[in-house]
């Protein structure tokens, strides 16, 4: 069996780092000059992919293009973060090819190491939270000088999972004030426990693992209660996300005109619609003096713990596949 990896087209990580390659006990080719952007220097003894139809698994990041998926081998295995309307275009492309998306990987105790949504969120928590405190030309923690005191930043957290969860902790050890809102039941233990404060903004708390779509009527009301918060804070990082639709608007343009000069928002659902009305994709936005940050490739900061961390997850689930690739968890990431 033949695996392959390949770099990801416009991205900034890869599927596999230089510290991953001696861990694998099997075949494994690699495309050429993987690691440019990473800037390593490229490994020794290792082989490089000649043809892309002789590979019987591939892994790669989250972007690849229509050619390559067109010259795969016929049945062969791709691996990626594929997001839904992602696996439906290779789909189309070629049907013949078993797509494991981690996106549609199980939650299940087991598959926890396989995870590489989790662990992708846990460093996009960190370094959102390092991206706002760039944006900002105020200070985040409280500071006593000669020439008087500094007050700490004010944090607000919209979307308390594994990356608010992050972010709440990160804005803390900076030593940020952070409050956080999340529809689901059990955030609230979780925000708390991490010494933040909750925001009560819904009535129809949820206990589902993902945050699901709330109806119009619920999303004005917390746009309503949490509109406070927000013009008082310092600093917005919003996470909250719906898999497979629309990320739900909680922060009005209104809202943003009352907040204070020099006051950051972070999106980080711009690329799914954003947060916040005003993010522009990729772009910093300004309304009088607030910033709008919808750029989608904040975990560049941190791209080689992001490559190391998917390229554990990727050795493991290819592992587990040459052990038994029908396993539940590989009939419900391809069905």
């Amino acid at each position: 069996m033949k695996i392959g990896f390949i770099k990801d087209v416009h991205g900034y990580r890869a599927p596999i780092h230089p510290e991953s390659i001696d861990k694998y006990t099997i075949d494994i080719h690699l495309e050429k000059d993987m690691f440019d952007y990473l800037n390593y220097l490229e490994p020794k003894n290792v082989k490089y992919i000649s043809k892309l139809d002789e590979l019987d698994i591939v892994a790669c990041v989250e972007n690849i293009d229509e050619k390559t998926v067109k010259n795969l081998k016929k049945g062969a295995v791709l691996i990626g973060i594929f997001d839904f309307d992602k696996i439906e275009e290779i789909k189309n492309l070629r049907p013949d090819i078993k797509i494991l998306s981690f996106f549609k990987l199980p939650r299940i105790s087991r598959a926890q190491n396989l995870d590489a949504l989790s662990s992708q969120a846990n460093l996009l928590g960190y370094a959102s939270v390092l991206r706002a405190a760039k944006e900002t030309s105020d200070v985040v923690p409280m500071m006593t000088t000669a020439a008087g005191n500094i007050q700490p930043s004010k944090v607000l957290i919209l979307g308390v999972g594994v990356a608010g969860l992050q972010a709440i902790a990160t804005a803390k050890r900076l030593g940020a004030r952070v409050w956080a809102f999340d529809i689901r039941k059990e955030a609230k233990d979780q925000v708390e426990s991490l010494g933040a404060k909750f925001v009560e903004a819904s009535t129809e708390a949820q206990d589902s693992v993902y945050a699901q779509e709330v109806s119009e009527e619920e999303n004005q009301k917390i746009q309503e209660a949490l509109k406070k918060q927000v013009i008082d804070s310092d600093i917005v990082l919003t996470f909250a996300q719906i898999p497979g639709k629309k990320a739900p608007v909680l922060i009005e343009k209104s809202t943003v005109e009352n907040m204070k000069e020099n006051s950051v928002i972070i999106d980080l659902a711009a690329g799914t619609g954003g947060n916040c009305e005003g993010t522009e994709v990729n772009k910093v936005v300004d309304i009088n003096g607030v910033k709008i940050v919808g750029e989608t490739d904040i975990l560049n900061t941190v791209k080689h713990a992001a490559t190391k961390l998917y390229s554990e997850n990727v050795r493991k689930l290819i592992e587990l596949y040459i052990e038994n690739s029908d396993d539940e968890i590989f009939v419900e990431m391809s069905s």
